[in-house]
C-alpha cells in the first residue's frame, strides 16, 4: 500500500506533462529498465537468425483478419524514408512555434531515430524473406530495430506528453490511449507488411520507449517553462528592432 501512492502520484504526474521528484524517482528505474530489454533484444538477435516467436507472431498478425485497420497499416508504412523525416521535423516545428518547451522536448526525442540508423547499420540484420512470410511492401535497408517503431514511439510519446499541460484533466486519458494506440498499430504495421520480424518492432519499441523516459527524467527539467510571454516578447523586440 505504501508503494501504490507514490506510483500512483508519479504516473499522475507523467500523465499530467508536470514531473516532479515522484515522476523521476520512476522514470529513471524505467529508463534503465527499458534500456536493458533493448540489449538483450539486441545480443539475442545478434546471436541467431530468428528468436522463437518471430515466425509464429509473423504469421498471426499477417493472417489475422485485420478488417478496416490495414488502411491505418498503408498509412503508417508509408511514412517511411524521407516522408518520415519530414514528419518528424514537422512535428518538432510545429510544437516549437506552439511552444518552444514542447518543441524541444521533440527535437530531444528524435535523437532515438539518429540512434536506430547507427544501430541498423551496426547490426546489418536482413529483413524477413519471401519463402518465410508474405512481403505485402519491400523495403530497402537493413531490418533491426525498427525504424517506425521507434519513430511512432517517441513521436506519440513525447506529443502526449508535451501536449497534456494544455489538455484537460478529464480528457487526458484520451490523448494518452491516442499515443498508446498510434505505437501498438505501427508496431503491427510493420509485422502485417512483412518488413520486420517480431523481434526487430520490440527492439525499435523498447529503444524509443527508453529514450523518451530518458528526456523526461533528465533533460526536460532544464527546459523553459511554458509561456505563451516569451513568443510575444520574441515578435515585440522582433518589431522595436525592425522599426530602429
Amino acid at each position: 500500500m505504501s508503494q501504490a501512492k507514490p506510483v500512483e502520484r508519479a504516473a499522475k504526474e507523467v500523465l499530467a506533462g508536470d514531473p516532479r521528484a515522484s515522476a523521476r524517482a520512476w522514470l529513471w528505474p524505467l529508463a534503465l529498465a527499458a534500456t536493458i530489454a533493448f540489449a538483450l533484444d539486441t545480443y539475442l538477435v545478434a546471436t541467431r537468425p530468428l528468436l522463437p516467436f518471430d515466425l509464429p507472431v509473423a504469421v498471426f498478425v499477417q493472417t489475422f483478419p485485420w478488417g478496416p485497420v490495414t488502411y491505418a497499416f498503408d498509412v503508417i508504412n508509408l511514412t517511411a524514408g524521407y516522408l518520415q523525416v519530414a514528419v518528424g521535423v514537422a512535428a518538432v516545428i510545429a510544437l516549437l512555434l506552439f511552444e518552444r518547451r514542447a518543441g524541444y522536448l521533440m527535437a530531444i526525442g528524435s535523437v532515438s531515430s539518429l540512434l536506430d540508423n547507427w544501430i541498423k547499420l551496426l547490426m546489418a540484420r536482413q529483413r524477413p524473406g519471401a519463402d518465410l512470410v508474405h512481403i505485402l511492401t519491400p523495403a530497402p535497408g537493413y531490418s533491426y530495430p525498427s525504424g517506425h517503431a521507434v519513430f511512432f514511439t517517441w513521436l506519440s510519446f513525447m506529443l502526449a506528453f508535451s501536449l497534456a499541460p494544455h489538455v484537460r484533466p478529464r480528457l487526458r486519458w484520451v490523448l494518452w490511449s491516442a499515443a498508446a494506440c498510434l505505437t501498438v498499430l505501427a508496431c503491427l504495421a510493420r509485422v502485417w507488411a512483412g518488413d520486420h520480424w517480431p523481434s526487430d518492432v520490440a527492439g525499435g519499441f523498447v529503444l524509443g520507449l527508453a529514450w523518451s523516459a530518458f528526456v523526461v527524467w533528465l533533460p526536460e527539467r532544464w527546459l523553459p517553462s511554458p509561456s505563451w510571454k516569451w513568443i510575444r516578447g520574441r515578435r515585440i523586440a522582433s518589431r522595436d528592432r525592425r522599426a530602429a
